[in-house]
């Protein structure tokens, strides 16, 4: 376990799988991460690697090879290594082994730093390719937030935009938890989108090209504002559990789960990353809490 702290913010993060645990603002004298519950959802800000969201049958193949990942893959139940750790700042590592070449024949390198800076969290992906050909994955951020501020949990609060937009997400069969090939919109030429449960009747909401945002609520001064950098897609997601749980997970992705059918070849998939071997992949995105 690691404590970024300043004047501002105390941040805990774990070397299992290097997820941050707490984000404290001492001036509001409040806790804005989610902070877990079996009846609900246990994680609270988990990373996505090498892949986001579920495969068909749990399956995908390379070179024909077939492999075998639960849903967001491995590094979030995992122990990373601390390389490097100060007050304002920390760096974890997760290096390929036997047991990671097994499910993802990917000589890998990931590391996940977080920086601290007043208000300011900066979270950045690394991906090394230490192997001998190109390397296909997908990553992304799971950082999950508290709504608690009354028994209506998110429907006190909205996502506010820098300008209008018309947002089309992406449709999940929740019975397979896979994509289906077709796209909803939710909101057309607004600012703001207020939120309620039913906007996630079918689970994960998945949009295109949204690279900031801010929650904000209808009760107090308090946002999160979120900036994301090299990720081009960006979901939004609640308790799928029939309970109204306090609690939204903002999440930039480089990926999408797998579209209904059966398993495909990693490289065909949409929104796959790739990256040359003795080449990195770098992303990050940013939470400023005021």
């Amino acid at each position: 376990m690691h404590t970024l702290e300043n004047a501002v913010l105390k941040v805990t993060i774990s070397n299992h799988g290097a997820e941050v645990q707490s984000i404290y603002h001492k001036g509001n004298e409040k806790e804005y991460l989610w902070q877990g519950d079996e009846n609900c959802w246990s994680r609270r800000s988990p990373i996505l690697f090498p892949i986001v969201g579920k495969l068909a049958n749990n399956t995908y193949f390379v070179k024909g090879s077939d492999y075998h990942l639960t849903r967001h893959g491995f590094a979030r139940d995992m122990d990373f290594e601390i390389v490097e750790g100060r007050d304002d700042y920390v760096k974890f590592m997760l290096k390929a082994n036997e047991q990671t070449m097994l499910i993802y024949p990917y000589n890998f390198k990931l590391t996940v730093s977080y920086r601290l800076e007043g208000h300011k969290l900066t979270t950045k992906f690394k991906v090394y390719n230490n192997s001998s050909g190109l390397m296909y994955f997908s990553i992304g951020g799971h950082p999950t937030f508290n709504t608690n501020l009354s028994e209506k949990g998110i429907e006190d609060y909205y996502i506010a935009f820098d300008e209008e937009k018309t947002l089309k997400t992406k449709v999940m069969d929740k019975e397979v938890n896979l994509l289906k090939k077709e796209d909803k919109v939710i909101m057309e030429n607004q600012d703001q989108l207020n939120l309620r449960y039913a906007l996630f009747d079918d689970d994960v909401l998945i949009f295109d090209n949204i690279n900031s945002l801010t929650l904000k609520n209808h009760i107090n001064d308090e946002e999160i504002k979120m900036q994301c950098y090299n990720f081009p897609l960006l979901g939004l997601w609640t308790s799928d559990k029939g309970a109204k749980c306090p609690y939204l997970s903002i999440e930039p992705l480089n990926g999408i789960p797998d579209y209904v059918g059966g398993p495909i070849e990693i490289s065909d998939k949409p929104y796959i990353q790739s990256v040359y071997p003795d080449d990195k992949f770098v992303a990050k995105y940013t939470l400023e809490i005021k």
